[in-house]
Order: structure tokens, then C-alpha cells, then sequence
């Protein structure tokens, strides 16, 4: 409880006043002598004792007034979590920028424009020498508790949707951060958002660090229809130059309506086609364009939609990387070797020098003079009866694996359980097991190689050894033979690593003398090649990581700036991947990575009214955001005026004071009284 007007509070020294006035005009009793007293008519005691009881309430009933009266000046306010007038307030406000305040409202602004004006009209309450501080929904930088206001609505103004998600919890957690630095014993949270139902935490976020704690909802609420592109499935296969690809993608409707939309392929600033889709409410329709690039280097595009509710969900951005063969680097581990491991291969895949009659590109090295940029130029690195390798060696395969490369291993006289020994990855290291003899012919192919069974006669391979193979419980069998494991895959990052049972030469079995080998080869290389400079891409508000060996890039965003980033330990960070685009480089790894939006953040439903109050475990005051907030939170601030009731009181006590104190009235109200309940006697 508190007092708006506390000077009249001074009043309550005049409340004393009736009892002294009462006490100092009290009637004393004095004995008179009388000769006599048969002349005085004889009177009950009780009319004395009632004329003293109506004297006590009437010096009850003034005395109340009094007092009731000094409280209605002084403006009684009552609050439920105390407000001190007198001191300073600390504001911190959380403002959703994610994707879904995008959405479109009746007025049509934006949910985020109406949520910025709201932030501003919160600063407008604030008087000189408050501070406040501005916490961003999706994670990205605010601006901590400054009494500087004009830097916070500067913030405000200049800040725009992002395309990623957000914490309500994380939020919070900050906001009571820059809450609880400071002292002051008023603090606030004010959160300003749609509350969209895919945010809302799992349990209602504790709050109890901060005592005295005000919390405000301002929800902004606008049409949950939406169309959006869901997603671009690009292969991670390598594109070729003059080769089709196709690039598939979903189109979903979040509403509740049926829609019809355009769907438009854009490659670099060219639109290249545009197709008409209905889309049911509630439903995802998928399909797919078909595109020929005619030249080597990295393409960039983008598949778009056209619908009014979101912007930045309308399109889906990609990047791929266009080469003109699938290029294969092949590794010898023995420098002072005569025996070339890799004969039969490179004559199976790649026969004429640098004329890729297959499309494959074969260049050979040793794995002495590896390096990370020598790898970055291949989509697929073969090793044939590898030595135990160095641990430089096995760092520059597990990262090139990670960033989607894909290593090939032939096994031979040398390979064993010490092969990949210097790996920290277990399932590599126990990969390969002991060479046993083997008596037996063909082979069946299975999972992605399934349909070389169909094309391929493989009766007349006959085996002489196999080596054992141990893969994972998450690996994949390619290739197997009377119960031996031929090929298996091992999914790294990215990447992967093949391992095969037998030798690049004729040292295993007779398979390198068949027709069937360089097909089976040729398959082989073709599935394993993942370009490893193709990137998925990243979501909005994710860190994108790159590897380089410059101590510093240069990066090209998406709306045309420039960057530079310093390179720590070979990686650089690139942070500021809040909005949608194409992020370029090229002295790192990936050379370009497509930013594109949470898919989540499409979907528009909000919490209802009553379950908002699941979103922090405490009392919140929900403000209306269809008017102005200024004068609610005052209110807030101030509590309930109970000016009102006591004028109430201060009226009725004067009531019952002319009742009691008009004994003539009393008597005939009494009187009256009487005649009314019991008229016969009356009459």
C-alpha cells in the first residue's frame, strides 16, 4: 500500500479531534438538593445507558470519517508487488524479432513494426534518470542497462525482422542479467511479441534472482495464414558442366485456407522458370525444376514464391558448385615403391590422360605432400594398401570428411588393425580386421549400388583372400559375399569413408581382369564423390564456421557488404547470419554457404490468452497492445486507486451521523418502524 498524495497525510493529526472534543464538552453530573422529589416523573435506567451508546457511535462515525477522509485525500494506492515512488526505475525490454513477426495485420504494418512502436511508447514512461536495456528475442546483440534512452530507441528504430528463432528462456535469463547488475528497487521486464507456439519453453522460466520483479506481456497478434518454401533438397553429388540437375523443393501451407501460389527458379539474376501450384490448407505439395548449367564454378539461386503474409519465408536459397568432372585424388603411402597400386583402377575410370572419357578425373600424389588445399580440390581421395598413416595425415582426412569429402580405401598386403591407428574416431580404427583366405566367387552388391546386380554378371569373380571387415552398427553395407563384408561405408561429418574388403590389383581376386570392373569402379566413384565445397546450408542465426589457411577472409554477404574476419587456428566465425542470403569466399571452406530461414518460424499459431501465463513462473500484467500502453503501466506502476471507496465510506459514515445524531428524526424513523410492523396495534 502507498499514497499518491502523501502530504495529506498530515490530516491524520486532526482525527483525534472529535474524542477531544467530546471529552471536553462531556456533561459532568452535579448533586442538586431538592426538598423533595415526588414532583419528578420516575425514568428507566436504560434511556441514559442508550443516549451514551448513541454518543460513543456518533464519536465512532466522526472520528472514521475523519480519517476516512484524510485517506481519500492522501489517495491510497494498493499494489501487490511494491512500487517505490521515490526511486529510480531499470527497464529491460524483450523484443521478438524473429521470422513469424513478420506476419501482416489488419492495419497492414507488421507485427514487428506494431511491437517496435510499443517498445518506444515503454521507453516514453520512463522518466529522467531511469535506464533500461534492450534484449533481442532471437539472440542477437541488445544493448545493456544504460540511463542513455535515446541509444535504446535508436537500437529500437533501426532494428529489423530476422529469419531466425528464439528463446523465451535464454531471453529472460538475460534481461534479469541486466536487471539484476543494478540495485535499483524498481524493476521491470517487459516482453513484446506474438508468442508464438513453437517458442513457448517446455516449463515456465524461474525468475526468482530479482525480488520484486514486475513482469509485462504485450502480445501483437496478426493473420496466422502463410505459404512458404519448406525446403530445397539438392543433391550432394557433384554437378557437371552441361549435365542436368534437378532441384527438388516443398511448398507448404500453414493455414487454414486452400491457396494458389507461383513458384519461380532464379539462377544467379536470372529467372528461368515460373510454374502456378495450388496448395491445399494444411498441406505441402512438392515438385521439382530441371537446370543445365553451361559453365564450371560455383551457382547460386533460389526458389520463390509469391505470398503476401511473410516476406522473408518466400524463398529458399541455394549454392552449388559446378565442376567439370568428378575429380578423384589418388594417395600412395610407400614413396620408394616400384609397384603402382592404383594401375588397373585409373585404367578402369579415367584411361586417357586428363581426357575424363567417363567424367572422372584421376591426379596422383603421396600422402607425404598432402595438404588441406589439395584436398579442397577433389570430391574423392582413394587410398590402395595404405600404410599406417601419421597423425598430420589423419587430421587432414577427418577434417576433409567432415566438410563433406569422402575417402576410399583399397585394402592390400600392408593394410591392418594399425592402418588407421592415428584416428580418434573409434569406428575407423577397428575398421580392418585380419586378411583370411577365401574360396569362393561373386559378389552381391547392396543399399545405394543395388542396381549393378541387374547390369552386372559377377559369377566369374573368384576370390583368393578377403579382408575382414568390422563396420559400425550405423554402417552401411555396400557390397557383401557368402556372408563376408566386400564394401561397407562409414558416415563422417559430412562425408564418409568407404573401405573395401579387396585390393586395387589382382593380388585379392580376379575382379580387376573383368568387364565388369571398370563399371562397378566407375559406380563406385560416382557415388562416393560428395562435393566437399557443397554446403546444405545453414538456418538463419546460426554460426557459420569456415577453415582457411590465410590469417585472414574476406566475406560477401548477402546484401553486398564486405567482411573481414580474422582466422584462428586454420577457423574463422562468421556470426551475423540473421537474414536469409548467399555468403561468399574464396580463400575459405565452404567457398559459399546459403543462409535461409527457420522453417518453424512459417508456422504462425500463437498461444491463447490463458496460457500465457505458462511462459514465466510468477505474476504477469498482460497489456493491451490495441491502445496506448503508457497510461496502463502507469496504472501498473501506481496499483489500485482506493480514492473512490473511501469518498464511499466518508458518504455513508455522514449518513449515519445525520441518522443518529437527529434524536427527533431517530425517534419518528423509529416510531414509524414500529407502525409498520405492527399495524393492528397502531389502529
Amino acid at each position: 500500500m502507498s499514497f499518491a498524495n502523501p502530504i495529506f497525510l498530515w490530516g491524520l493529526l486532526a482525527v483525534p479531534l472529535p474524542v477531544l472534543l467530546h471529552l471536553f464538552f462531556k456533561r459532568r453530573k452535579s448533586r442538586v438538593a431538592f426538598s423533595t422529589l415526588q414532583f419528578f416523573q420516575h425514568r428507566k435506567k436504560y434511556l441514559a445507558h442508550r443516549r451514551n451508546l448513541r454518543e460513543l457511535l456518533l464519536l465512532l462515525i466522526r472520528t472514521l470519517a475523519l480519517l476516512c477522509l484524510v485517506m481519500a485525500l492522501s489517495r491510497v494506492l494498493f499494489q501487490s508487488t511494491p512500487y517505490a515512488f521515490a526511486s529510480k526505475t531499470n527497464v529491460a525490454i524483450v523484443l521478438d524479432d524473429t521470422l513469424s513477426m513478420d506476419r501482416k495485420l489488419g492495419s497492414g504494418s507488421t507485427a514487428f513494426e506494431l511491437a517496435a512502436q510499443k517498445a518506444e511508447e515503454v521507453l516514453d514512461t520512463l522518466a529522467e534518470g531511469d535506464a533500461a536495456a534492450l534484449v533481442f528475442l532471437s539472440g542477437r546483440p541488445g544493448i545493456a542497462m544504460t540511463r542513455k534512452r535515446q541509444l535504446v530507441r535508436q537500437l529500437v528504430q533501426d532494428a529489423r525482422v530476422t529469419g531466425g528463432t528464439g528463446s523465451y528462456s535464454a531471453a529472460l535469463k538475460q534481461a534479469l542479467g541486466h536487471l539484476a547488475a543494478d540495485g535499483r528497487p524498481n524493476r521491470e521486464i517487459f516482453v513484446v511479441s506474438d508468442f508464438q507456439s513453437n517458442q513457448a519453453p517446455s516449463k515456465p522460466v524461474e525468475l526468482d534472482a530479482v525480488k520484486g520483479l514486475r513482469i509485462y506481456f504485450l502480445p501483437v497478434v496478426g493473420d496466422n495464414e502463410n505459404l512458404s518454401v519448406d525446403g530445397v533438397a539438392l543433391s550432394t553429388r557433384p554437378q557437371m558442366v552441361n549435365k542436368r540437375m534437378l532441384i527438388p523443393y516443398t511448398i507448404r501451407n500453414h493455414g487454414e485456407n486452400d491457396a494458389e501460389t507461383e513458384v519461380t527458379l532464379s539462377v544467379g539474376s536470372e529467372t528461368v522458370r515460373t510454374v502456378t501450384v495450388a496448395v491445399p490448407a494444411g498441406k505441402s505439395v512438392e515438385g521439382r525444376f530441371e537446370f543445365v548449367p553451361d559453365r564450371a564454378g560455383v551457382l547460386n539461386g533460389a526458389v520463390r514464391i509469391t505470398d503476401r503474409h511473410l516476406a522473408l519465408d518466400n524463398s529458399r536459397n541455394f549454392t552449388v558448385n559446378v565442376c567439370e568432372n568428378i575429380r578423384a585424388l589418388l594417395l600412395e603411402t610407400d614413396v620408394a615403391s616400384r609397384i603402382r597400386p592404383f594401375h588397373f583402377l585409373k585404367m578402369a575410370v579415367d584411361p586417357g590422360e586428363g581426357g575424363a572419357l567417363n567424367g572422372i578425373q584421376t591426379e596422383q600424389g603421396f600422402v607425404q605432400e598432402l595438404s588441406a588445399k589439395e584436398l579442397e580440390k577433389h570430391h574423392v581421395v582413394v587410398l590402395s594398401n595404405p600404410q599406417p598413416l601419421e597423425p598430420q595425415a589423419a587430421a587432414l582426412l577427418t577434417r576433409y570428411m567432415a566438410n563433406g569429402g569422402t575417402v576410399l580405401v583399397f585394402a592390400g598386403a600392408e593394410t591392418d588393425a594399425r592402418t588407421f591407428a592415428a584416428f580418434d574416431d573409434a569406428r575407423l580404427r577397428g575398421l580392418f580386421g585380419a586378411k583370411a583366405p577365401a574360396d569362393f566367387s561373386g559378389v552381391r552388391f547392396k543399399g545405394p549400388l543395388q542396381a549393378l546386380n541387374e547390369v552386372l554378371q559377377m559369377d566369374l569373380l573368384k576370390w583368393q583372400r578377403v579382408q575382414a571387415l568390422s563396420p559400425s552398427p550405423a554402417g552401411i553395407v555396400l557390397a557383401e559375399s557368402h556372408g563376408h563384408v566386400i564394401m561397407a561405408e562409414e558416415k563422417l561429418g559430412s562425408g564418409s569413408l568407404i573401405a573395401c574388403a579387396f585390393s586395387s590389383r589382382r593380388d585379392y581376386c580376379n575382379w580387376p581382369e573383368l568387364k565388369s570392373f571398370p563399371i562397378a569402379m566407375i559406380h563406385l566413384l560416382t557415388y562416393a564423390a560428395h562435393d566437399p565445397q557443397q554446403n546444405a546450408g545453414i538456418e538463419c542465426g546460426r554460426l557459420l564456421r569456415l577453415t582457411s589457411g590465410e590469417s585472414k577472409i574476406s566475406l560477401g554477404t548477402g546484401d553486398g557488404k564486405q567482411v573481414q574476419l580474422p582466422v584462428d587456428k586454420g577457423e574463422a566465425v562468421f556470426a551475423d547470419t540473421w537474414n536469409p542470403g548467399i555468403v561468399t569466399s574464396e580463400r575459405a571452406t565452404p567457398r559459399s554457404v546459403a543462409v535461409n530461414p527457420v522453417p518453424a518460424e512459417s508456422i504462425l499459431a500463437t498461444l491463447e490468452a490463458g496460457k500465457l501465463s505458462g511462459v514465466v513462473a510468477g505474476k504477469v500484467s498482460v497489456l493491451k497492445t490495441d491502445a496506448g500502453v503508457d497510461s496502463q503501466i502507469r496504472s501498473y506502476r501506481q496499483g489500485s486507486d482506493l480514492t473512490g471507496f473511501f469518498l464511499l465510506l466518508v458518504m455513508l459514515l455522514l449518513l449515519l451521523e445525520i441518522l443518529l445524531g437527529n434524536a427527533y428524526l431517530f425517534s419518528r424513523i423509529r416510531v414509524r418502524a414500529n407502525a409498520l410492523m405492527n399495524p393492528h396495534k397502531t389502529s
